[in-house]
């Protein structure tokens, strides 16, 4: 996200924290609303699970961003005027030595980390946009990415290249990729796909291919000469209208059911025991009698 895309909410948030006073209250607001309102805390059963996320994947986000926005420069830090300034409430935090020292390892291992990924991959980064290894890899002169149901394949192609002298054959459960009989890319896939169906072109001395997978699967790797992805680290999200049915009315029903709690009111389970204890209030054999009353039973 850029900077300029980042800002767009300042004014809003900004009047969120005046009101929160404090930055502790501030937080719980916004991770209470990830609670209530979305899957941010629900555990993915498996990986392609549509809702939820996998596990380690929520915290790995927070510290993403956190460590992202730490001011590189003191020109980078932001000061309010006087007027500006939240309301403060007194608050005291002990910071130990160790502590001190463990926050400062882990940023410095964090940069470091960091800039050796930089430097290896700065190449590689002019000739492939983020957008075309998303949830893959890049790879010397190809890269991949993926959703849960598409791979697309890119290839860098040489300056002098002849459409004639390509050769590109794709299988169920393999690809290869040749040039001048030079092997670029060659192995088998992660997981089958629809190869009947594939696609590619060349464009701006780029090979783009694009494969739909037979299962809604992600994949940790496109061919198995690659080192594996950590499935824990990508980005699992889809969009809501992509979600099976089923999901969609589940996840409609969570936020009908958190705004039904907020006012008070009974959620959809609750309603449906008291339509079915209603059916058997007065039923032959039932030991309550007189006017409904659901206050008079309790569940467990």
């Amino acid at each position: 996200m850029t900077e300029s895309v980042s800002v767009v909410h300042d004014d809003l948030l900004f009047n969120l924290l005046k009101e929160c006073k404090t930055l502790p209250v501030f937080l719980d607001h916004i991770f209470g609303f990830l609670q209530r309102r979305t899957d941010f805390y629900h555990l993915a059963k498996d990986p392609n699970s549509p809702i939820g996320l996998p596990a380690g994947l929520a915290e790995s986000l927070v510290k993403s961003a956190y460590f992202k926005w730490i001011p590189k420069k003191s020109s980078d830090i932001q000061v309010f005027g006087e007027d500006e300034i939240p309301e403060a409430v007194r608050e005291e935090v002990v910071i130990t030595e160790e502590v001190i020292k463990e926050t400062s390892d882990h940023v410095e291992n964090i940069s470091l980390e960091k800039e050796q990924q930089r430097a290896s991959k700065i190449t590689m980064n002019q000739v492939f946009s983020k957008s075309e290894s998303y949830n893959g890899a890049v790879y010397g002169n190809y890269c991949w990415s993926q959703t849960i149901k598409e791979v697309d394949i890119v290839v860098k192609l040489p300056e002098n290249f002849n459409s004639k002298e390509l050769e590109v054959v794709i299988l169920p459960q393999s690809i290869s990729i040749k040039i001048k009989n030079e092997v670029i890319l060659n192995g088998e896939l992660c997981e089958k796909c629809k190869y009947t169906e594939a696609l590619w072109s060349v464009d701006k001395q780029k090979l783009q291919i694009h494969l739909d997978k037979c299962k809604e699967f992600w994949w940790n790797y496109l061919v198995k000469t690659e080192s594996q992805l950590d499935l824990s680290q990508i980005d699992c999200s889809r969009p809501f209208e992509d979600l099976p049915e089923d999901a969609q009315v589940k996840i409609e029903e969570l936020g009908w059911n958190q705004e039904r709690k907020k006012l008070g009111l009974p959620t959809s389970d609750e309603m449906a025991r008291q339509e079915m204890l209603r059916k058997a209030w007065n039923a032959e054999g039932s030991p309550f009698s007189g006017p409904f009353d659901p206050s008079q039973v309790v569940f467990h």
